[in-house]
């Protein structure tokens, strides 16, 4: 049985040292052309209107991570924002990415519901350029002491910097496949989540080249799943290096979606703050 766990095992590294290169050469060939937003310190990679696919800080610019001392339901996380920027002289311009907790997993339906009071936010914010969405966003659903309510976990923004190691951040990304098909659908056993955790990383992977960077750059690496995943964290060791110094984040909790078992993000910051 111990023979056939580390057997096991070993393939899933294989294969999960593999897939990656193919997402990296697809990436790099089809990535969009990322876009600068005047007055932000940041240019963006278009993912659509709920959000962005990450964002990368201009030269003289930095990315700060900002975690709340408590979550805080949207309207007041909103505010806190907003002060938070004032506070420092930055515009709300600035602002580059969120990150939510959720009280349960959502239908499709229901998650366009959510999401339509939170693209209007942004609007009246005036962030949207050129129709489209510059900010990543990660939506999570605790599978442990959920929120009452949608409420703010933290958010990422541009300062003026010397110059440094590039920054950046990406929205969350889920095993969703081709279309609207969903890797290992329904399968959280421990072959069931590693099938979802290679394809995740694949994807992230496509995403951080899309961006112009690679895994070793990451500052942090945060998951996000309720099931165990044998070798994940040697999986992400192997990648993160830069990360591992300060360890990998794993959230117990799952995508917004239901049908969704795993999400994954990296991005690397000047520095990462506690406000609230």
């Amino acid at each position: 049985m111990i023979v056939e766990s580390m057997q096991s095992r070993r393939s899933f590294l294989t294969v999960l040292a593999a897939s990656p290169l193919l997402a990296i050469s697809a990436a790099r060939a089809q990535a969009p052309a990322m876009i600068s937003r005047p007055g932000s310190g940041y240019r963006f990679l278009p993912g659509g209107p709920v959000f962005a696919g990450g964002a990368v800080a201009e030269p003289g610019y930095a990315v700060v991570h900002a975690m709340l001392a408590r979550w805080l339901p949207l309207e007041q996380g909103y505010a806190l924002v907003e002060a938070h920027l004032k506070s420092l002289g930055r515009p709300m311009h600035a602002l580059c990415g969120m990150q939510l907790r959720l009280p349960r997993q959502l239908s499709a339906g229901e998650f366009s519901e959510f999401n339509a009071p939170y693209v209007d936010r942004l609007k009246l914010w005036d962030l949207l350029y050129e129709g489209q969405n510059p900010i990543s966003r990660t939506n999570v659903s605790p599978a442990l002491n959920p929120p009452r309510e949608p409420s703010l976990h933290a958010f990422s923004y541009t300062v003026a910097a010397d110059r440094g190691a590039a920054t950046f951040t990406m929205s969350g990304m889920t095993e969703r496949g081709p279309g609207t098909s969903v890797i290992a659908l329904g399968d959280v056993s421990p072959e069931g989540m590693q099938r979802k955790l290679a394809h995740v990383i694949a994807v992230v992977s496509g995403r951080l080249a899309e961006l112009g960077f690679d895994w070793h750059n990451a500052t942090h690496v945060e998951v996000y799943a309720a099931e165990e995943i044998p070798g994940a964290m040697a999986a992400l060791a192997a990648k993160a290096t830069g990360a591992m110094q300060r360890g990998v984040r794993w959230h117990h909790g799952r995508p917004p979606v239901t049908g969704l078992e795993l999400e994954l993000e990296a991005r690397a910051v000047a520095r990462e703050v506690i406000v609230g």
